[in-house]
């Protein structure tokens, strides 16, 4: 299974390095349409390829942040770029799929994903602690020690569940995009 899998493509982007990749009209992009300096735009952009390798990983849904979703979208209008560098990397396009509203427990998987992935930085500044996570006292850079050592996602004062509304003090329901699941299994 795992030969065949290799071959079409279906196991591309699991136990990939990090990605070392830049796209400096993407990033610029970034800068100019949401407001931000250069430093803010290149980190969107290496948790938005972090998060491209969690879709090519993930038989679930997940969505990423907003920032991320954003660095996304201006990656997605380089459509050449986007596609090579997804064939390259997945052997496959990452689908982006819109949603109409945001989607808590698709976030939760893709903040727990990303906590898995690495620390690399970004996650902290740019991943919220998902509503019904946060725990009095608990750090972000806690609760990620203890989502790589396997504790469970609702051992953090939360049921697990998540009623879709405020924030959570901090917290964050995710956007309403997403990937992974049905969005990025196959070709393009």
């Amino acid at each position: 299974m795992g030969l065949l899998a290799k071959l079409f493509g279906r196991d591309r982007g699991r136990g990939l390095p990090p990605s070392t990749y830049s796209n400096d009209a993407v990033i610029q992009r970034i800068e100019r349409e949401e407001g931000v300096d250069r430093e803010t735009a290149r980190a969107w952009f290496g948790e938005m390829l972090v998060f491209l390798d969690l879709c090519a990983q993930s038989d679930d849904v997940i969505s990423p942040p907003k920032e991320v979703d954003a660095a996304w979208h201006a990656f997605l209008l380089h459509s050449r770029d986007y596609d090579a560098y997804c064939r390259e990397r997945f052997g496959r396009v990452i689908h982006h799929q819109p949603g109409d509203m945001p989607d808590p427990e698709a976030y939760r998987r893709g903040y727990v994903r990303r906590a898995h992935y690495g620390p690399e930085v970004g996650m902290a500044g740019v991943w919220l602690i998902p509503a019904g996570m946060e725990a009095d006292g608990v750090t972000t850079e806690e609760m990620q020690e203890q989502i790589r050592a396997g504790e469970p996602a609702g051992a953090y004062g939360g049921d697990g569940g998540s009623d879709g509304g405020g924030d959570g003090g901090g917290g964050s329901d995710g956007g309403g995009t997403s990937c992974g699941g049905g969005c990025s299994g196959g070709g393009s």
